[in-house]
């Protein structure tokens, strides 16, 4: 199909797509717009017109900004990613500066973040602490407690809960549909 014309593919190959064709250049050297944008996008993503928010802005350093870029760059292509810095980096101002931008332009949902159990109550500082803006909801307490605080869930625009407890209150997070879906540790997800 790929050389006899017009090829039909996922979003998510285009930047492998595009390696390949680089790597055999030979083979096929034509590409439709769509194609280029995408691949211009990811390409220059550290030029992407994506501001962080003002009061991140000043305590972010420039790799935390450009993970910032590249989380919004995958949003704006409907992309799902991966932010693999090594630990300590801050990958947690990072996605608080990607919630907090969603508040700020006006963007309505509310996002779940989905953490290991030791890290629950850090999330919920550190959302305290840099985003103020926002309405956190951890889910942590009894059965009944967090039953409550998910069936308020968009009251908040952030819920926090750990691995164990998704697992133990899956029934009532059933028909809700996030803005953003974070998975710390994502390793845990494996197990």
């Amino acid at each position: 199909d790929f050389v006899k014309g017009k090829m039909h593919l996922p979003m998510y190959r285009t930047l492998y797509l595009d390696k390949m064709l680089e790597e055999h250049e030979g083979v096929y050297s034509e590409r439709d717009s769509r194609f280029r944008e995408v691949v211009k996008g990811f390409k220059t993503v550290t030029d992407a017109d994506f501001e962080e928010p003002g009061t991140l802005s000043r305590i972010m350093r420039k790799y935390q900004k450009n993970g910032y870029k590249w989380l919004r760059t995958l949003e704006a292509w409907k992309f799902g990613g991966i932010l693999a810095d090594d630990m300590g980096l801050g990958k947690t101002l990072q996605v608080i500066s990607v919630l907090l931008s969603a508040k700020l332009e006006g963007k309505e949902g509310t996002s779940l973040i989905v953490v290991p159990a030791s890290v629950a109550f850090n999330w919920g500082e550190e959302l305290a602490r840099f985003a103020p803006e926002l309405a956190v909801s951890l889910i942590v307490g009894t059965q009944e407690e967090r039953q409550a605080a998910i069936d308020r869930w968009q009251e908040a625009d952030v819920l926090v809960t750990s691995y164990d407890l998704l697992k133990r209150d899956i029934v009532y997070y059933e028909g809700k549909n996030f803005l953003y879906e974070v998975i710390d540790e994502a390793q845990y997800i494996k197990n």
